[in-house]
């Protein structure tokens, strides 16, 4: 979420929109990805720009970070990073099953 004066929030949620209504100062969603390991992603993101924390009043108060745009365009880097992170995963889970499918099928059913 951005807020004012290069000010982001960087957090988890299952429904971003309803989570900017509950925090103050009215920010607007700028970016919203889906992690099936989003609790790490937000950890290392937190550390990584941790120097740059902000504290305001309100909901979520320590998830802000006053961001300038080289650091906007690191975070945006990590997220793509963690994004084809999350997408191998998810080919490897897929190709995977399908292995294990293809093992059963000829090895119990071809018997």
């Amino acid at each position: 979420m951005r807020g004012s004066k290069f000010q982001f929030k960087i957090g988890i949620s299952n429904n971003p929109k309803r989570r900017a209504k509950e925090v103050s100062h009215d920010p607007k969603v700028v970016m919203s990805k889906r992690f099936f390991f989003a609790e790490t992603v937000e950890s290392h993101l937190h550390a990584l720009f941790k120097r740059h924390r902000v504290t305001r009043k309100g909901s979520g108060r320590t998830e802000w970070f006053k961001l300038s745009i080289p650091q906007l365009l690191r975070l945006r880097l990590t997220l793509f990073i963690y994004k084809i992170l999350h997408d191998l995963l998810l080919i490897g889970i897929g190709v995977g099953i399908v292995v294990a499918v293809m093992w059963y099928v000829k090895n119990k059913l071809m018997v």
